[in-house]
């Protein structure tokens, strides 16, 4: 099996700069060793509507500082993908600080830690005392995840007018409010099971069924459980299941992690994976340059899960015109769902632990000559079986259930029942050669990708993994309905905290 292409990140095309919406945030660049002086915000969506005016509030400042914050995080070390769990987490603490700070300034709402019990009197519940504690609350987060890049939260905050360094004032002030709720989150959050003070270490003991194997060497013959996962051995890097642990990890409105499920893989040697293992084949064989645009679109290399879904929201904020009241809400409901998502989705993977098509598909249809993908700028050719390969990068944890599927349909869900419509109404177009796995060839010719709705959306996000090669059918189908029906209740708890119920 030949060594497989890994993407570059692109970061014009589906990167515009939105630097004079967020504010003055400082001069944009890439991180230095001991992480960034500031961040310039960016987005692939989120474009303000015709017609609607202003600049987007403070929460969507925060948001994209939030996701810049990933994305320098995983620049350091050069890697395509950063763990989905660990930045869904992130962005849900981020957004559950901003939001309990928010709720001390609303008439009703309710914050998760504390409350009413710290709501302020009617007259200081005004847009500035509502920034700067959101503000400060952000700030607190971001530093607490991500302490090598202080500097950057601190230009940011300094940008909006604010103080890294204040001491003293008021202790009802609007400052102090942010601190307060941010850290109450905070130290909730140390203890939900994701094992943050420890760089996310697993502590679960997990231990593949299957040696690593080197992708540039891969004998399939070797496989001791073909049925389940075998890390790989990438550019000399041998994978790890990224944090399983979150298998276990305190959710926000899920029963438990397991609440919802998908049904087990189908069989080895049942006519239901031989299908499907034939379907994958056949979709590399016959790839065309949508389906390549629409792999390459959804893998995030450069926004990183569940940051496309960051930009969903972005853009209903500013087609709707939304406000920091209306934003604080929706963010932070968009990503309890997000981290509800990621705990659902792998407390299906550690419980099924199965293989991957880059895997199993090469041990099945070994000493068969098939007619498949054949790399970069190669088409469709023929070979050894043992030599089939995914079309995008394979990450590093057990296939069912698709994370990105069940990612999708959580947000999904939580969009059309906060807007109370599915209609979603952005595109992108993947302009002709910009491909970074087939550089200067695909696509052919201009390539817009539209999502009329939330779930075209979800749908065309959780195909991305068929065709691409990464995902079975299987596992993107349940994880889409399994996505919704975790966006469904995320939606009913935060809208009780919304309501002063929570």
């Amino acid at each position: 099996m030949q060594e497989p292409y890994t993407p570059g990140r692109r970061t014009v095309s589906r990167r515009s700069m939105l630097a004079a919406a967020a504010g003055a945030l400082g001069a944009a660049g890439l991180a230095a060793a001991t992480g960034p002086a500031a961040w310039a915000a960016e987005t692939r969506t989120g474009r303000r509507a015709d017609g609607t005016g202003g600049l987007p509030s403070v929460v969507v400042r925060w948001n994209q500082a939030t996701m810049d914050a990933i994305l320098d995080k995983y620049r350091l070390t050069g890697a395509v993908f950063g763990p989905a769990t660990v930045n869904a987490r992130s962005l849900a603490v981020v957004h559950n600080c901003i939001y309990d700070a928010w709720a001390c300034y609303d008439s009703h709402a309710n914050g998760t830690r504390f409350g009413g019990a710290l709501r302020r009197p009617r007259a200081e519940r005004t847009l500035a005392n509502k920034n700067e504690a959101i503000s400060y609350a952000a700030h607190a987060a971001l530093t607490d995840l991500y302490p090598e890049q202080a500097p950057a939260a601190d230009s940011m905050l300094r940008s909006l007018g604010y103080d890294p360094a204040r001491t003293g004032g008021s202790p009802t002030g609007p400052a102090a409010i942010g601190l307060r709720t941010a850290r109450a989150v905070l130290a909730f959050r140390h203890q939900d099971g994701a094992n943050q003070l420890n760089a996310y270490a697993d502590t679960t003991g997990y231990q593949p069924k299957n040696q690593p194997q080197s992708v540039a060497g891969f004998d399939p013959a070797l496989l001791a459980s073909p049925a389940n996962w075998m890390p790989l051995v990438v550019g000399g890097a041998t994978q790890h299941f990224l944090t399983p642990q979150f298998a276990r990890m305190t959710p926000f409105a899920l029963t438990s992690p397991d609440q919802f499920t998908v049904p087990a893989p189908p069989a080895l040697g049942s006519a239901t994976l031989n299908a499907a293992v034939q379907e994958l084949i056949t979709i590399s064989a016959g790839l065309s340059d949508e389906q390549k645009a629409i792999a390459e679109f959804w893998l995030d290399a450069d926004v990183t899960p569940p940051g496309a879904q960051q930009a969903w929201a972005r853009f209903v904020s500013a087609r709707d015109g939304y406000g920091v009241d209306e934003d604080a809400k929706l963010f932070f409901g968009l990503n309890m769902a997000e981290c509800d998502a990621a705990i659902g989705s792998w407390a299906v993977k550690a419980r099924y632990d199965f293989a991957r098509p880059s895997s199993l598909i090469p041990y099945l249809t070994r000493g068969q000559r098939i007619r498949s993908w054949g790399g970069p700028g190669q088409g469709t050719v023929t070979m050894d079986g043992a030599s089939w390969r995914a079309y995008v990068p394979v990450p590093a944890f057990p296939a069912t259930v698709s994370g990105h599927s069940t990612f999708s349909g959580a947000a999904a869900e939580f969009l059309r029942r906060f807007t109370g419509s599915d209609s979603f109404g952005d595109s992108y177009l993947f302009k002709a050669g910009t491909s970074t796995i087939e550089p200067g060839l695909t696509p052919a010719v201009d390539t817009r990708l539209t999502w009329p709705t939330f779930t075209a959306a979800a749908a065309q996000a959780g195909i991305s993994r068929v065709y691409g090669g990464m995902h079975w059918r299987f596992d993107n189908e349940p994880g889409i309905t399994m996505g919704t029906q975790i966006g469904g209740v995320v939606h009913r708890r935060a809208t009780c905290y919304f309501q002063g119920q929570g």
